[in-house]
Parts: structure tokens; C-alpha cells; sequence
């Protein structure tokens, strides 16, 4: 029985389908055909992605005036001073940062915004230092941020915690979004700020953050992203591109992919520097075609060819801001602001501070995405319960999970069936719209009752136990891979590329397993489903609650009682990507699943009797 479960059905078809599905649903920016069709879609294509990262935000979180608290100066004697400060980047959530601020400051003088990215020294990082250090002793106010994450906000280590407040109807790029917004304002609010001279550059997520920024606000004037971001649909293919969930949320795609939004950037001065060996993500062969080719066009159209350059840093040419990609900042800013500075680093080891030095402070009860998931969590526990009728409930539920509709099904048997002393074993796939293979092997016994569909979160190779089980009971059994298990085991990150495409994981599942019920109850009548493990109990439960009649009964393991627990414990992203469905659980929990799934028999291992 294990070699017959172990064996492979469909190898890498699997992984070719799942590229070919993001392809699909992935598509790439198109140069707009005039001037005046691109400047009358550029402010739409900003309102919408700002919609878009709001959602069930409170109103007016963008246009409410950011709140600073000021802290203590450090007196360098180097011709610049630090100011420490902190400021209100989300409600309840300090983002600490330092203002390189030049000691015999000019009015109006040109600013900086500096992000940080993936590294967990934060702003005290040595390379972050040392060009803060040289942009204000070249007359500039720097301005350093803290990253979610890194630093002194280390609370928040694990970014994928977006997820739960996805899950709540809450966009977690938002409060990424708002925190970067805020640091500009900021910066801008400084008496001697330099509104026309303001530039934004940092290195990987600082990078991911100058990009996005800068398409969506235009007080950005300069903009010089280093290694930090690609197109979504050049990611898909290549998994060390793709980054945390911040930089690919749900829906992003169905506006815009980087593509387009780097479009934006025109005609403003831009500089997109990428390392030819970097060890991280985001290389330049690969951005070179995927970023800087699409939208170079749209320079052109605005009649500013001449603002956007492109350097390949091979000096160490890995993931970094070191010298040679500094300097590449230094030449463009001169150009840009009408500075007379050399072009190499001013001295700066010798005045560097530690991560004590520097570090601002924050409120003991500082929040995290966790705790604004919480509170997103307790104003829908304080909601009244809706009440739909069963057919207005599974509609909504369908939408909201994006159930696909399975037009063309196709049953096929692969090889010969085999004889077993206690069965007869036969292996099929079953394809879905020329879209989706799945993998199926059918155990039957001598004078076989009625029929069982098994699903199990470690693929069918995992269920020899349940297997036998159902033979005992004189029940043929399908053990079937669905997506995201068994030989259908997908990365999380290419779960939430199917988000940010605009499609739900959860409802390529549903639909699977919705579409294996219509292939076996034309042969053998309804089946009875055994879900094995967390994700999949919950899979079933969705099949049985939209389509009742297509299930005789359901047996889970280890069912939730609620989808709050994912926020509660909280679960991480990785271990079950699907369920973080956005806005199911303002909407939907398993109790409504548990209502729409009657009259079908419900039983959990772990719980006992869902429903007799």
C-alpha cells in the first residue's frame, strides 16, 4: 500500500502548472500609446493602489497629521548633529528614527529620506550610518527610519503577520504604507526643508519601500531604489525574488505590478541600481528586463529620457549600499539638487555610533502588526452576526474565496490496476480545465459499500492508516493531492503570489476538492470525506458547506473551533498559507460553515460529533 501512495503521478508538471497559472493571472505592463492616455491613467492607477492598501482601515489614516516626539541630540563636532526622535507611524505604532542634520544648515536645504531594509542592526547598520554621515556633511538633512522588524522594532521579526490582519478584512500594506508616508512627512515638515529637492533612496526592503513610496507620492522628487524590487510577474519564476508578504500583498496585481508602478516614477529623476552577484534577490540581469527595459519608454514619452539611468554595481557587486553604490547616489544627487560635492565617501568610520548610541526608545506598549490584528479581531467579536439565507451565504462565500468554476474535467487512469489480497489498486489524474492536474489513487475492496474521498495536509503518501480504515469498513477509497499537499507541495510564497494575482489559494482548494466530489458521486454516488490534518479539515468543511448535497459525510482532525485562532496564537503564515484568506473571518467562521454544511453528517477525531 505505501509504494502504491508514494508513487509519483505527475512530477514536474505540477510545479510547470502552478507557473503557468501565475502566468495567467500575472500579466505585464503594456507602454501606454500617448502622453495623455499615461497622464490621465497615472492618478487613477495611485487612488486605486491607495484603496486598495486601506481597506478596513479607519478613514482618513493618509491626511491626519503625523504626531512626533523629539528626543535627545548628539553633538558630533564633525559638522553634523543626530536628533533623535520617534513618530506615530500607525496609531499606537512609534517608529523611531534619527535626522542627520548638518551643523551650519542652509534654507532651503535638500532632504533625504533613508529606509531601512532586511537587516536586523537597523539604523545603526555601518553602511546606513556612513551615508547618512556624508549626506549631511554635504549640506542635506538625512532622515533615518526604523523598518518594521529591525532595530529597535525587532517586536515585529515576522513581517508574514500581515497575514492576520488580512484575514480580518484589514490590508496589512497599509500600515507599511502609512509608516514610510509619515517619515516623508516628517522630513518635509522640517522649517528648512527643501520641498523640490527631495529624494528617497534605500537598500532591499529600504529599496521595496523607496519604490512604492515614490510611484504613490510625488513629493518624492528623486528616486534611487537599490536592489529592492521586481516585477511580480518575473518573481514567480524565480523564488529568491519574491520577498516577504509586505512587498507582495493580496490583490496588488489586479491594479498594478511593479512594472507599471515604476512607470510612475516618470519624469521625476530616477536612478536603479542593482548588484550583477547579489546574493539576495533581485539581480541585474534579471531587472535590467523586467524593471528598467518596460519602462523606459514611458520616459521617453514624457520627453525625459535623459532622468533615468540604470547601474550595474559589480564592486562587490552582492547585495549592498557599499562605496561604489554610495557614490552612484552622491554623482546623481549633485546633478539632481545643483551640489558641488566629491563624489567619493567623506570620512565616516571613525564616527560611527553603536546601536545603544543610537537607539531613540519607544512606549513599553508600543503595537505590532500582532496586536493591530488583535484589535481588528476583537471589533468583529463585538459585531452583530449576520444572518443571510443558505443560498445568499454560499454566494458571498464563493466570491469571497474566489471559488473558480470548473467547466472541463477529465478522469483519467493511469497504468493497470493491481491486485492486492484485500484490494485492487488504480491510480488516475484528473484534469481541470487544462489548468490543474490532481493525483488520485483508488483502493477498492471485494464488494465495496460506498465510496470515501481522503485528503490529507502531507499528501496521500500519509494516509495508509485512514486508508485501511475505510477498507475495514467495506468503503473504496480515494486518496487524492490537492494543492498545496502531497505531490501538489507549494512554496508559501507561491500561495501568496496567488493572492497578490487576485486569486485566493483557498479557493483553488475548495474547487479541487469540489471538483474530485462531482468525479466520483457520478460513479459511485456521494462520498464521504476524511480530511487529515489542519488545512485540509477546514477545505472540506468549505466543500461541504457550499455544496451539502455532494457530501454523505464529513470526518476531520484536528479542526479549529474558530478561525480567530490563527490570530490568537498566532499561527505563522508558512504553516498554512491558504487560510489567510483575505477578509474571511470578518465575514465567515467555521460555525457558518458548520450551519450551511447541514444536513451532512460532521465529526471531528479530536472534538467528537460536529453534528450527529
Amino acid at each position: 500500500m505505501q509504494r502504491a501512495l508514494q508513487k509519483k503521478l505527475i512530477g514536474p508538471q505540477a510545479q510547470r502548472e502552478l507557473l503557468a497559472f501565475l502566468g495567467n493571472h500575472l500579466p505585464h505592463f503594456k507602454t501606454p500609446v500617448s502622453t495623455a492616455a499615461w497622464r490621465k491613467k497615472a492618478p487613477t492607477l495611485r487612488g486605486e493602489m491607495l484603496a486598495l492598501f486601506f481597506r478596513g482601515h479607519p478613514t482618513g489614516l493618509l491626511t491626519e497629521k503625523t504626531q512626533v516626539h523629539w528626543g535627545d541630540r548628539i553633538q558630533t563636532d564633525q559638522g553634523y548633529i543626530i536628533r533623535k526622535l520617534r513618530y506615530e507611524g500607525y496609531p499606537g505604532l512609534w517608529v523611531p528614527a534619527l535626522l542627520y542634520e548638518p551643523s551650519n544648515l542652509r534654507s532651503p536645504a535638500p532632504v533625504v529620506l533613508n529606509p531601512n531594509g532586511h537587516h536586523a542592526g537597523g539604523k545603526a547598520m555601518d553602511y546606513k550610518q556612513a551615508r547618512c554621515i556624508n549626506l549631511a556633511k554635504r549640506g542635506m538633512l538625512a532622515l533615518s527610519t526604523e523598518f518594521i522588524g529591525m532595530g529597535e522594532l525587532r517586536a515585529d521579526a515576522e513581517h508574514n503577520r500581515i497575514a492576520h490582519l488580512d484575514l480580518c478584512g484589514v490590508a496589512g500594506i497599509g500600515v507599511f504604507y502609512l509608516l514610510m508616508k509619515r517619515g516623508l512627512d516628517v522630513l518635509l515638515a522640517h522649517p528648512k526643508a527643501d520641498p523640490e529637492r527631495t529624494a528617497m533612496t534605500g537598500l532591499s526592503g529600504g529599496g521595496w519601500q523607496t519604490a512604492l513610496l515614490s510611484a504613490l507620492d510625488e513629493r518624492v522628487k528623486v528616486v534611487v531604489p537599490v536592489a529592492g524590487h521586481s516585477p511580480v510577474w518575473q518573481r514567480s519564476g524565480c523564488i529568491e525574488d519574491i520577498g516577504d508578504q509586505e512587498q507582495c500583498p493580496s490583490d496588488l496585481c489586479t491594479i498594478a505590478d511593479y512594472d507599471e508602478l515604476s512607470a510612475l516614477f516618470a519624469p521625476r529623476p530616477t536612478l536603479l541600481i542593482y548588484n550583477r552577484n547579489d546574493t539576495c534577490c533581485f539581480q541585474t540581469k534579471r531587472t535590467r528586463k523586467s524593471i528598467y527595459e518596460p519602462i523606459h519608454p514611458v520616459f521617453d514619452l514624457l520627453g525625459a529620457s535623459d532622468k533615468l539611468a540604470f547601474y550595474d554595481n559589480t564592486d562587490p557587486g552582492t547585495h549592498n549600499y557599499e562605496c561604489d553604490n554610495r557614490r552612484q547616489l552622491y554623482k546623481f544627487l549633485e546633478q539632481q539638487f545643483g551640489l558641488d560635492t566629491s563624489d567619493d565617501d567623506l570620512p565616516w568610520r571613525d564616527e560611527l555610533l553603536s546601536e545603544e548610541q543610537l537607539n531613540v526608545g519607544l512606549p513599553p506598549d508600543n503595537a505590532t502588526l500582532h496586536s493591530i490584528a488583535q484589535e481588528a479581531l476583537r471589533n468583529i467579536r463585538t459585531r452583530k452576526q449576520k444572518t443571510r439565507p443558505p443560498v445568499a451565504a454560499r454566494k458571498e462565500l464563493s466570491k469571497l474565496i474566489k471559488l473558480p468554476l470548473q467547466t472541463k474535467t477529465k478522469l483519467q487512469k493511469i497504468g493497470a490496476a493491481q491486485k492486492r489480497r484485500d484490494c485492487t489498486v488504480q491510480h488516475y489524474l484528473l484534469s481541470l480545465d487544462d489548468t490543474w492536474t490532481l493525483p488520485l489513487t483508488e483502493f477498492s475492496p471485494p464488494r465495496a459499500k460506498d465510496c470515501e474521498l481522503l485528503i490529507a495536509d502531507n499528501g496521500r503518501a500519509s494516509t495508509s492508516a485512514k486508508i485501511n480504515a475505510a477498507l475495514a469498513q467495506k468503503r473504496r477509497v480515494f486518496a487524492a493531492d490537492i494543492f498545496g499537499t502531497g505531490e501538489l507541495r507549494a512554496d508559501p510564497r507561491h500561495h501568496m503570489l496567488i493572492a497578490t494575482a487576485g486569486q485566493r489559494p483557498l479557493g483553488v482548494q475548495v474547487g479541487q476538492v469540489l471538483a474530485l466530489l462531482e468525479a466520483l458521486s457520478e460513479r459511485h454516488g456521494a462520498p464521504h470525506i476524511a480530511a487529515q490534518g489542519q488545512v485540509v479539515s477546514i477545505i472540506a468543511l468549505f466543500a461541504a458547506a457550499l455544496k451539502p448535497k455532494s457530501v454523505a459525510s464529513l470526518t476531520s482532525n484536528t479542526l479549529l473551533d474558530t478561525l480567530s485562532r490563527l490570530v490568537d496564537w498566532p499561527l505563522p503564515y508558512a504553516s498554512a498559507p491558504s487560510l489567510f484568506c483575505f477578509g474571511l473571518l470578518a465575514e465567515f467562521d467555521l460555525s457558518d460553515l458548520i450551519s450551511l454544511s447541514a444536513p451532512v453528517p460532521l465529526h471531528d477525531e479530536n472534538r467528537g460529533p460536529l453534528r450527529p
